[in-house]
C-alpha cells in the first residue's frame, strides 16, 4: 500500500476526524431547524444549562459544557447582547460573574424546545432506541477517556 492510501484509510478510521465530521453535520441539522427561533444549537444548549444550574457562574458553565473560559465568556456575552441572559457579579466573589436567564430567554427556550424535541425524536427513530442508548454510552466513554489522558 502506498503512503497516500494509508493516510486515507487512517482518516476513515480516525475517531477524532469522524467525531468532528459528525459534530459538524449534527450542528448544521440543529441550526437549520432552530433557525426560526433565532437560536443556534450552541446557544440553546447554553440556555438549557443556565436554567438547569441556577445561579451558575460563567467559569462553572464553561466547565459543565467543556468550554474554555474565553469561549464561555464570548458565548454568554452574545446571549446577553440578545437580551436572553443577565450577568451580575457574585455577591460572595466579586471576580465571578453569575448568569441568569431573562423572560425573553425563557420564551426563546419555550419556542425552541418542541423543535429540539422533534430533531431528537427523528434521530432516535432513524437509528433506533437501543443504538441511540449505546451511542450515548460510547460518547460518554470517549469523554471519560479524554478527561484522564
Amino acid at each position: 500500500m502506498s503512503r497516500e492510501h494509508n493516510d486515507i484509510d487512517l482518516l476513515q478510521i480516525c475517531v477524532g476526524s469522524n467525531l468532528r465530521k459528525t459534530s459538524r453535520v449534527v450542528t448544521q441539522l440543529y441550526d437549520k431547524f432552530l433557525q426560526s427561533t433565532g437560536l443556534k444549537i450552541t446557544q440553546y444548549s447554553m440556555l438549557v444549562n443556565i436554567v438547569r444550574h441556577k445561579g451558575v457562574s460563567i467559569s462553572k458553565l464553561g466547565e459543565i459544557m467543556l468550554l474554555d473560559q474565553t469561549t464561555a465568556t464570548r458565548n454568554v456575552n452574545n446571549l446577553k447582547k440578545n437580551g436572553l441572559v443577565n450577568i451580575t457579579k457574585d455577591k460572595y466573589d466579586s471576580r465571578a460573574k453569575i448568569i441568569t436567564i431573562t423572560d425573553l430567554g425563557i420564551n426563546k427556550l419555550k419556542e425552541a424546545n418542541p423543535i429540539w424535541l422533534q430533531i431528537q425524536e427523528r434521530i432516535i427513530n432513524d437509528i433506533g432506541k437501543e443504538q441511540y442508548k449505546r451511542f450515548l454510552e460510547t460518547l460518554k466513554n470517549i469523554q471519560n477517556i479524554a478527561s484522564i489522558i
